[in-house]
């Protein structure tokens, strides 16, 4: 009996080993909420949905403080939209995100991108979220005399899944669309128009709206290169939804503006029906900058291009080398110091791209002027497409050669009669060397001993380019010249072809004398003829006084 007795207490000895008592255990959990502080979105536009997840914990039966903050954490907590779930044109463009553990009181960020269609209706969404996390409910431990006061812990861990929603809001809301085509654009150093339509793709309707445009580059401006402004506004009464404004501006681009697509800001200020100032994302367009207009000068000639020239002659064709038309293009000329163009202009209509046209200038060329290499400048003006006036920068500058100063008559042939001591017939031929026909031409010879001329003057009349014509005039030659050529020279007084009188003078020529004929000298004949009669008187006188 009694060995009974023992074994008995031998096995409950060993069962009571097996199943230790717990003494004390720490029981909580955590408690997770979603919020959203911006639940605001747009139809058509990608924004960021930021959802603050918080753990305000619990507990149940309290123990050692470690053990109580690991029963209220979340751990490993990862939250996901459910965008399968979301039953309006909402997409989801971001994954899961992780937020690692979350103790109590503690809130962490989940942040998604999201995008909305432009179908998304005026209203409020429910949008699912599932926020997944381990947990411990409980842990078990037995308290001891020395820190921490516990020892033989153990914990019962399990997975939570758990699906919630937050609550997205579409307002009503005017919002705005930028509608344009590929036509705005502007050459480099010319003015052209932006045009686009303002829609409103809102479900609201815009009250006196304000649109503002800003151009992004300094190159760019709106309205006349003379008052050139960064921004412009447009006013429009009212847009309701899905109406169109057209907005129409001027706008220019500088010279020195590279070719290519600049963006223009638009920004629209309106009020909401019952009053309330708003105002509009940033839009934005643009304007396409093409390559500035340019021309050139070439194939430069000149006709009678000298010194003393009342019709000097330059020919020229002007070219356009840009990429676009040029309406009603006019070029002016300059000549330097005293050369006056009297014919500045030519006026050589529309030119397109690679196009040219002849040009011919007129200057009026004074005596003074000094022969040799001159620069003449071309000034090119045009208007654009839209009629306006517009010139090149820098006029362009071509060299010519001025000559030297040319007379209009020539001698060209000399014949005369006259021998010593006797009288003759001097004809002077002169060809007329001028461009342009002359009238009222009067020739005056001069002459020097031993010749002389009771008889000097002739008129020529009229000449044409390049005609003759023969002055005669009588010349007597004293006895004691030689058989020799003496020089003279002639000047002609005319009136030029615009009835301006002339002089041409010092045209040089020799006079041939002959010798003389025989017999006496007709002054050694005069001297005896003399003689013989004052011989007769003196013998008369004394007669009558005997």
């Amino acid at each position: 009996m009694k060995a009974r007795l023992l074994a008995l207490l031998v096995v409950l000895s060993m069962v009571a080993g097996a199943q230790p008592v717990v003494a004390e255990q720490v029981i909580g959990q955590p408690e997770i909420s979603l919020s959203v502080q911006d639940n605001r979105i747009s139809p058509g536009e990608r924004s960021t949905l930021r959802i603050a997840v918080s753990n305000d914990g619990s507990l149940r039966k309290g123990g050692p403080a470690a053990l109580e903050e690991r029963v209220k954490s979340a751990r490993g907590v990862t939250v996901d939209v459910l965008e399968e779930q979301i039953d309006a044109p909402i997409a989801v463009k971001s994954g899961s995100v992780t937020l690692g553990t979350l103790p109590d009181g503690a809130v962490g960020t989940a942040a998604f991108q999201l995008e909305t269609g432009e179908s998304l209706a005026p209203g409020t969404y429910r949008i699912p979220v599932e926020v997944t996390y381990s947990v411990t409910r409980s842990a078990d431990f037995e308290e001891t005399a020395s820190p921490p006061g516990y020892t033989d812990v153990s914990y019962a861990d399990s997975f939570r899944r758990t699906t919630t929603t937050v609550t997205l809001v579409v307002d009503r809301e005017a919002r705005f669309e930028i509608v344009a085509d590929d036509a705005n654009a502007v050459i480099a150093g010319d003015t052209g128009t932006l045009q686009f339509d303002l829609q409103n793709v809102g479900s609201e309707t815009a009250r006196k709206a304000t649109v503002s445009l800003t151009a992004r580059t300094g190159d760019l401006y709106f309205g006349e290169p003379t008052q050139p402004r960064k921004n412009r506004s447009v006013f429009v009464e009212e847009l309701a939804p899905g109406e169109s404004e057209p907005i129409s501006v001027q706008i220019g681009a500088t010279t020195g503006i590279s070719p290519g697509s600049y963006p223009i800001a638009v920004d629209v200020t309106y009020e909401t029906p019952d009053g309330v100032a708003e105002t509009s994302d940033t839009l934005s367009t643009g304007v396409r900058v093409e390559p500035e207009r340019t021309f050139d000068v070439r194939d430069i000639s000149t006709s009678s291009f000298r010194v003393d020239e009342d019709e000097a002659t330059v020919r020229a064709t002007v070219v356009n080398t840009g990429d676009a038309p040029a309406r009603n293009v006019v070029v002016r000329t300059q000549g330097p110091g005293p050369l006056q163009a009297t014919a500045p202009e030519a006026a050589v209509g529309d030119l397109g791209p690679g196009e040219s046209a002849e040009m011919r200038f007129t200057f009026a060329v004074p005596a003074d002027a000094e022969p040799g290499s001159i620069s003449l400048s071309f000034a090119v003006e045009y208007e654009n497409a839209d009629g306006d006036l517009r010139r090149l920068d820098e006029p362009i500058r071509r060299a010519v050669s001025l000559d030297p100063e040319r007379d209009a008559f020539e001698v060209v042939d000399v014949e005369t009669s006259v021998s010593a001591g006797g009288e003759g017939t001097l004809a002077v031929t002169v060809r007329y060397d001028g461009d342009r026909p002359v009238s009222n031409a009067n020739a005056k010879v001069f002459v020097n001993d031993p010749l002389s001329s009771a008889d000097d003057g002739a008129f020529l009349g009229s000449f044409e380019p390049g005609e003759t014509r023969t002055a005669e005039f009588s010349v007597t030659a004293a006895g004691s010249a030689m058989a020799k050529a003496y020089p003279a020279s002639i000047e002609i007084r005319y009136d030029d072809a615009s009835g301006n009188s002339k002089l041409a003078d010092g045209l040089q020529f020799g006079v041939p004398v002959g010798e003389s004929a025989g017999g006496l000298p007709l002054g050694y004949v005069g001297a005896g003829v003399g003689v013989l009669v004052l011989a007769g008187g003196v013998f008369v006188w004394q007669r009558q006084r005997g």
